[in-house]
């Protein structure tokens, strides 16, 4: 396939002469991701395309690591092209050359559509389609807010100038969506993430796991500071310390940067012992079968996959009012519990869901209705309609 500069044309600025999308036609769909070595993008990213796939696409999953770590199962029916051009420590790869073998791979493949996950690699995407003969229909999903997660000077410049050129450009909430329309003047499409369902073992597991003696609590991301980890583990010291809260144990999923200061501030605050750090685990669900309360301490929110895996596993939720989809899936005192986005107010919520039973009760047994708003049918329909334009 020959993409010359001599006679090539733009994707945004030719659309006419782009690969159709007839809207009976199956597809042959490139999906773009970092990695399957991670969180919550990651996980949506192998889960709609092994859906897509099994609608009869063609799907090819192209990764920028070197496939050597996946977290996330994978269809049998979606091929895997780990690209192995992500910069390491010991190995640095310029940007030119990560552009020119995606670029490589999306001429080779003759997709009609190209989907892209998370903001950096949703800019190099549209970067490395830039200019191509065969044209594929280019969509990309910003998983964040702008807002909150700055990506640096240069690429948030190549961000507000790229985006308006995609095709569509999909992001997790209305208060994202209007971010980016103030930001680029782009009219995004809000497409929500689904929500996994607990697996059938899930009942037996929950109803085995032993009567607890204090609240346990769970908490599941990233350990790096806009999780904010740090604030729900000083809140617990405080209340804990001034003798205002029964007994309660903290378990949390993850791993990262932040862990010895974690372990740390546990340490200073005199609650090492009731904080248990689990690392990443393959599967959340045996640890949510174990806990009552799942609490989101986060700075700020995409949309929180985890808290909504809890809600579906009927946990009650005390949630930092984090933003995007945190206030699309909690109902304030009825299906969860929201707070303001600063420490005192978590402290305050932390409290009220501790030494409240019945409170705790009313919200596990409401919390698993939020599958009936974030499901996977409803998420697949909506991306496969938006690939197809």
């Amino acid at each position: 396939m020959n993409d010359s500069s001599g006679d090539s044309i733009e994707c945004a600025d030719a659309a006419s002469q782009c690969v159709a999308t007839d809207p009976l036609k199956q597809l042959s769909i490139a999906c773009v991701i970092h990695s399957l070595d991670g969180g919550g993008a990651e996980r949506v990213m192998a889960g709609l395309s092994g859906r897509l796939a099994a609608r009869q696409h063609r799907v090819d999953l192209i990764t920028l690591d070197d496939g050597a770590r996946r977290r996330h199962q994978l269809s049998d029916a979606v091929r895997w092209i780990p690209l192995d051009v992500m910069s390491t420590d010991k190995r640095k790869i310029g940007w030119v050359e990560r552009v020119t073998s995606l670029r490589r791979q999306i001429i080779q493949g003759e997709y009609d559509v190209v989907l892209s996950f998370c903001d950096s690699t949703n800019v190099l995407v549209l970067t490395a389609t830039r200019g191509l003969r065969r044209c594929p229909r280019v969509v990309v999903s910003e998983r964040s807010d702008p807002a909150h997660q700055s990506l640096g000077r240069v690429r948030e410049w190549l961000r507000d100038r790229l985006y308006p050129r995609a095709d569509a450009v999909v992001c997790l909430s209305d208060e994202v969506a209007a971010t980016l329309h103030r930001r680029m003047n782009i009219h995004p499409v809000v497409i929500p993430s689904a929500v996994e369902l607990p697996p059938p073992e899930y009942t037996q597991l929950r109803a085995a796991s032993h009567a607890p003696t204090a609240v346990r609590l769970i908490a599941i991301g990233r350990l790096e500071p806009e999780k904010g980890f740090q604030r729900l583990l000083q809140a617990l010291a405080g209340i804990t310390q001034d003798g205002e809260a029964p007994a309660w144990t903290l378990r949390i999923l993850g791993d990262g940067s932040e862990l010895t200061a974690l372990e740390a501030i546990a340490r200073d605050g005199k609650i090492a012992d009731r904080v248990e750090f689990s690392g990443w685990v393959d599967s959340v669900w045996p640890h949510l079968a174990e806990a009552d309360v799942f609490v989101l301490p986060s700075l700020y929110e995409g949309f929180p996959s985890a808290m909504l895996e809890a809600m579906a596993g009927g946990l009650a939720v005390v949630a930092i009012d984090a933003g995007g989809g945190v206030r699309s899936a909690i109902r304030h005192g009825e299906n969860g519990w929201l707070v303001e986005n600063e420490a005192t107010a978590l402290a305050s919520g932390l409290r009220e869901i501790l030494a409240n039973p019945s409170l705790r009760a009313k919200l596990s047994t409401a919390a698993p209705q939020i599958t009936n708003e974030f499901n996977w049918d409803t998420m697949v329909d909506a991306y496969e309609r938006t690939l197809r334009g």
